[in-house]
């Protein structure tokens, strides 16, 4: 391994085919970071690593379900023998199905905590010796709901309100281990799943979606929709040594919606 590589990056996001993931994604290949990228379609990774080899050299993918049994540890493993180790986790993949708890099947609930919770736990488990040899980064991100929970989005709300719980004991343990813990709680953002929510509910209102987020936004109290690329830019300064003394901190990303102190 040479000096470059040894400079560069390694970072692996989970759930980026898409949104947030390929943004987080595409913040770091701008930095020429090595980059794999992993996310349960095959073709939405290629699209996304299309685009990011014209900014960084090493982009690999590994389509994959996290739900099933050693996935977790297969893409540790790949990671151990492409670059023998790890300097940045970014833990983005799942979302918990939309709806209050009153419309929401008894079947939802456990399915809602299996990905975006104890998925993404697996992959931190397995890759704390790879974080701790490199004293590297850890970034989950969860949502705004944790502090501000929709009676529309209960399941959604309840598992972010989890993250943010288990972000605080996994950044402890980072202390004592040398690793770097945060969480990002994105809130707002214009993905194709906030914009299919956004659809829902301007159907049900029987007005154009436009209309929807103009109003949403000026409910919310808000500056604007935010942006993938918004939460991506927060991820990238977590992942610096210039941060490295905010350790464990819940940090909302949503355009001033959270009001409280």
């Amino acid at each position: 391994m040479n000096s470059a590589q040894r400079m560069q990056k390694r970072v692996l996001v989970t759930g980026s085919g898409r949104g947030i993931g390929a943004a987080i994604a595409r913040r770091f290949a701008q930095e020429g970071a090595r980059i794999l990228l992993t996310a349960r379609s095959q073709a939405e990774l290629d699209g996304t690593r299309a685009e990011l080899i014209r900014l960084t050299p090493d982009v690999r993918t590994l389509p994959l379900d996290l739900l099933l049994p050693g996935s977790a540890g297969r893409i540790v493993d790949e990671v151990a023998a492409a670059w023998g180790g790890l300097d940045v986790l970014v833990t983005n993949a799942g979302a918990a199905p939309q709806g209050g708890f009153l419309d929401l099947p008894d079947e939802a609930w456990p399915d809602g905590f299996a990905l975006k919770m104890f998925a993404n736990l697996r992959v931190v488990r397995h890759a704390w010796p790879l974080l701790q040899a490199a004293s590297g980064h850890l970034v989950m991100i969860g949502g705004g709901t944790a502090r501000t929970p929709d009676h529309r989005l209960s399941l959604v709300s309840a598992v972010n309100g989890g993250i943010a719980a288990l972000a605080k004991s996994i950044a402890e343990q980072g202390i004592l281990d040398g690793v770097h813990v945060n969480l990002v709680q994105p809130g707002m953002v214009n993905t194709g799943r906030r914009r299919g929510l956004f659809q829902k509910w301007a159907d049900r209102e029987g007005i154009g979606v436009p209309e929807m987020i103009q109003r949403v936004v000026q409910q919310s109290r808000i500056t604007r929709l935010g942006e993938p690329a918004d939460i991506a830019e927060v991820v990238a300064f977590l992942c610096t040594e210039q941060s490295r003394w905010v350790q464990g901190a819940l940090i909302d990303v949503d355009g001033g919606q959270n009001k409280s102190v």
